[in-house]
This record gives structure tokens, C-alpha cells and sequence, in this order.
């Protein structure tokens, strides 16, 4: 049988990627669980990149593209396939060349730039406009995802453009009204790696008045726990045209504190189920659960997840899984 592990590391040997294989995914993600991938690489430039995907679509082996690991609930299971961290040159934010008309101006970005190093690389340039993404623990190309955002503004008010490759190793730039910009909804279609994101920023004003970036990272820790976790959980829903905020809505159904197992609703804020001691996939998925039910019971509200669960709920691996863990529970319930 012909080892697409051996094919991937010549791909990378002597290239700008590292590989480990058998790789706990726990210590790559910010709540701190998650089982085994078969292989994890971190590539430091498109032609690493490229080489990578490349192995993969030959051998029919299916890619995962992970950030800082913020956003997401792996399965203790792990994930089959290859895990891409993109770092080096593709994590790099520069100074766009040109103005237009004298005020706009702009940063060109990695997909693998933190979102927190956008914010401040911006403010040391003496432009405004990305203060909103500092404290935000995830990079540029998983903020696309999510059109990831706070205290009002989010990604998708600032992107001009994306560099995006396909399934084919192709890459091209989308821009305007290619590039989505719904709330907490992905920016661009499924299946494109995003590469480079180029954002459109300006120049102060004299009477504007802009949140330092470190001013924005006090309000936002100072209201978030410092407990593992995916940041917040589920999107905010829209009713009558307004956003109401998910942890309120979960603090008033009384869960502010509910735990199962190791996962529990935050006390500081209920919109971040934390991982509070040797927290299983399970344990979180569960609470997640009770959460929605609760709030919709209670509410007529059904909250959405801004979580994303991997490998997802529509694999069957994923189900058959999920599913032995709830009889077992179910039995353990009963006295089994």
C-alpha cells in the first residue's frame, strides 16, 4: 500500500515546512483539547504550501487548515488527514505601497498573522481601523472564516481583497463584492485556502477619537476568563432587526456556572464554555446542547454556534462517535 506519509515528508524535507505526525491537536488549540492528527505542518511560504496540498491531492488524504486553534472543539478522536499551520512569510503584515486620495491606505496580511499583531503593527503605522481585532486570539485567514469582529465592527468592514487558492493549487485574488460580509458567516466560499488578506485602513483625524489597541485588549480581558476556551461560543442572534447578546440570554436562563464534566458556563461570561479541568470534547458538546435547548425552551431563541465543531457533525465518524458517547451516558443514567 502505497504511504503518503513518506511522500509528505520528502515533499518538505529541505523546504520551509516542519511535520510531525501522530500530533496532539490539544496543545494547538486555545481550549486545550482535541485528539491526534495523522500529520501536522507548519509551512512557511506559498511554495512549502503548494508542495504540501499538492501530496494531499494526490494521495486523496484531506486537509485541515488551523490557525491559532481559537474557534474550534476537535473530537478526542483527532482528525484523519494533514493539519496546515501557515507561518513564516505567510504570517508577515506589511505596509501597503499606495494611498488613494491621499487618506485611505492600507496593510497587506498573511492568512497566518495573529489578528492581535494586525491591530498593533496598524497603530505603530499610525493608522486606524483594525483597534476592534486586538485581544482577539485567532489569525487573519481563520477571522475570515467568521468575519470575526468586536464592539460593533468586524473583518468584513475593512477587507478590500483575498488571496485565495482552490482545490487545484490555483490562486487568485477576490475582491468587492466577491468577498461576503455577513455576520459571523464565512467571507469567502468553502474550500479556498485563503493566503493574504489586504486590508483598507486611513490615516487619524484630527477630531476622531480611536481606542488604543491596548485600551481595547483591557476591556475585552476584563470581561473575558482566563480559563481555556474557544473564545465565544455561540453567534449572537438577530431579533426585530437588533443582535441580542448569546451570553445574556444564557445568564438569564439561569446556567451562568452549569458544568458538565470538565466543561462549564463561565462565571465572568456565559458565552464562553471553559475547559475547567481535563474538559472532553464530549463534556463540551453536551453542555453546548443543554445550552440550546434551555435557551429555546425558555425563549423561543435557537442559538447558533460560532464554535466550529472538527471533524463536524455531518461525518459519520463524527456521528457513530458522538452517538456511543450518548448511550453510554444514557446508561451510566439509568445504573448501568
Amino acid at each position: 500500500m502505497h504511504d503518503w506519509r513518506r511522500d509528505l515528508g520528502e515533499a518538505v524535507a529541505g523546504s520551509a515546512a516542519d511535520v510531525r505526525f501522530a500530533e496532539s491537536l490539544a496543545q494547538h488549540t486555545t481550549f486545550r483539547i482535541g485528539g491526534l492528527a495523522d500529520a501536522w505542518v507548519l509551512v512557511r511560504n506559498r511554495q512549502a504550501l503548494t508542495q504540501v496540498l499538492s501530496v494531499c491531492r494526490m494521495a486523496g488524504v484531506r486537509t485541515w487548515i488551523l490557525g491559532r486553534g481559537s474557534n474550534v472543539l476537535v473530537s478526542d478522536q483527532g482528525l484523519h488527514g494533514v493539519v496546515v499551520c501557515l507561518g513564516g512569510d505567510l504570517a508577515e503584515v506589511r505596509r501597503q505601497g499606495t494611498e488613494d486620495g491621499g487618506r485611505l491606505t492600507g496593510l497587506v496580511c498573511g492568512a497566518g498573522a495573529s489578528l492581535d499583531e494586525v491591530a498593533t503593527f496598524a497603530e505603530q503605522q499610525g493608522l486606524v481601523g483594525a483597534g476592534f481585532l486586538a485581544g482577539i486570539p485567532g489569525t487573519v485567514g481563520g477571522g475570515m472564516h467568521s468575519n470575526a469582529g468586536a464592539f460593533g465592527r468586524s473583518l468584513g468592514d475593512i477587507v478590500t481583497s483575498v488571496t485565495v487558492l482552490d482545490d487545484h493549487g490555483e490562486e487568485f485574488v477576490r475582491a468587492g463584492s466577491q468577498i461576503r460580509r455577513e455576520y459571523r458567516r464565512p467571507m469567502v466560499d468553502e474550500g479556498l485556502i485563503v493566503v493574504e488578506v489586504t486590508l483598507g485602513l486611513e490615516r487619524p483625524t484630527a477630531d476622531g477619537r480611536q481606542l488604543a489597541a491596548d485600551e481595547v485588549r483591557k476591556q475585552r480581558w476584563g470581561k473575558h476568563p482566563t480559563e481555556p476556551s474557544a473564545g465565544s461560543f455561540f453567534r449572537n442572534p438577530e431579533k426585530d432587526g437588533e443582535r441580542i447578546p448569546a451570553g445574556k440570554l444564557i445568564e438569564e436562563c439561569g446556567l451562568k456556572g452549569r458544568s458538565i464534566g470538565g466543561a462549564k458556563v463561565s462565571e465572568v461570561h456565559a458565552n464562553f464554555l471553559v475547559n475547567s479541568g481535563r474538559a472532553r470534547f464530549a463534556d463540551v458538546y453536551e453542555l453546548a446542547q443543554v445550552i440550546k435547548a434551555t435557551v429555546e425552551e425558555r425563549t423561543g431563541i435557537l442559538l447558533e454556534e460560532e464554535v466550529q465543531y472538527l471533524p463536524g457533525p455531518d461525518e459519520r465518524r463524527f456521528q457513530n462517535a458522538e452517538g456511543r458517547i450518548q448511550e453510554s451516558r444514557s446508561g451510566a443514567a439509568n445504573g448501568s
